[in-house]
């Protein structure tokens, strides 16, 4: 919310916020401190198929989180064409690189804020780019995290080790 001050002030940009939880409160009462209302909605706990049509309505994603380590939300919402802001932390950072997203590091709040505030400028402030890094990020799913691929994958793990397992035991018979 801090980070989002400045992008509410300069652009016309409406943050939305999905989910409950402890900070819920916390949040609305920083909200309201800010002078963000106007700015900031709350959507509460959605299912996945409103939580999807509103990641397919959105035109950036930002996961500022340390504790969302896995951020497999990240990989949803590169499959439906969005640009992600994250921190470089866990699977946010192994799953987006330069062409499809911006990862925030974490290096200390006031440098954490400025860098989150400088990334949803740069995104609020470039239709173009938001386009490209979202098409780059639908491809990036579908070259990198594909189930189909990721089968593919794991079976020429599978294979590869089979195989090598056979010609080591073949050299040990021989050997004997």
């Amino acid at each position: 919310l801090e980070a989002f001050q400045r992008v509410a002030i300069e652009t016309s940009s409406i943050l939305e916020i999905i989910g409950d939880g402890v900070l819920r409160q916390a949040l609305e009462a920083q909200t309201a401190h800010l002078k963000l209302s106007n700015s900031v909605m709350f959507s509460g706990w959605l299912s996945q198929p409103p939580c999807a049509a509103k990641l397919r309505q959105a035109d950036v994603m930002v996961l500022p989180s340390l504790r969302e380590c896995g951020g497999a939300v990240v990989l949803e919402a590169m499959a439906v064409g969005l640009p992600v802001i994250a921190t470089n932390w866990g699977g946010p950072a192994d799953y987006l690189n330069s062409t499809c997203g911006i990862l925030v590091e974490p290096s200390s709040k006031e440098a954490f804020i400025n860098q989150l505030t400088d990334a949803m400028l740069k995104l609020a402030n470039s239709a173009n780019l938001r386009h490209e890094m979202g098409c780059a990020g639908q491809e990036r799913v579908r070259q990198h995290f594909d189930w189909e691929r990721k089968v593919d994958e794991i079976m020429e793990v599978y294979s590869g080790a089979a195989g090598k397992s056979i010609q080591k035991e073949a050299i040990v018979s021989t050997a004997t």
